[in-house]
């Protein structure tokens, strides 16, 4: 597994993907993809975190991670097309890492977009 994207505030790149997902373009064009603050406080206290396996490639909206907290338990799936790079350990040791700081520390997973264009598609406003 990869190191942790470096931390950035809100508003500095961080686009949402709907109303449960938001994504953070990197450099080596990878994206980031994380809960959505509105999201992770309809989930509640997360519980259990399970990522994707790095490596693995998934269709949009095909399952690839679970979450459960004390009112939810669900599949969440890849927007687009793409290879999972890397999973967020700290939050899988510690699914309270996605509630306390859903836009830094409690990113879910790193992944590479089979078309990018894509993923800009489905682009919704700057969080």
């Amino acid at each position: 597994m990869s190191s942790a994207p470096p931390r950035v505030p809100p508003g500095a790149g961080v686009c949402a993907i709907g109303p449960d997902l938001w994504y953070r373009p990197e450099a080596d064009g990878t994206v980031v993809v994380g809960l959505t603050d509105a999201a992770q406080r309809r989930a509640g206290a997360l519980a259990h975190y399970r990522g994707p396996l790095p490596g693995r490639s998934f269709r949009a909206g095909e399952p690839a991670l679970s979450l459960e907290s004390e009112k939810w338990v669900g599949h969440l799936g890849l927007p687009v097309d793409g290879t999972v790079v890397a999973t967020n350990p700290a939050a899988e040791t510690d699914p309270g890492t996605i509630n306390r700081d859903p836009y830094g520390a409690g990113w879910l997973y790193r992944m590479r977009p089979r078309v990018p264009a894509d993923l800009e598609a489905r682009r919704g406003p700057v969080l």
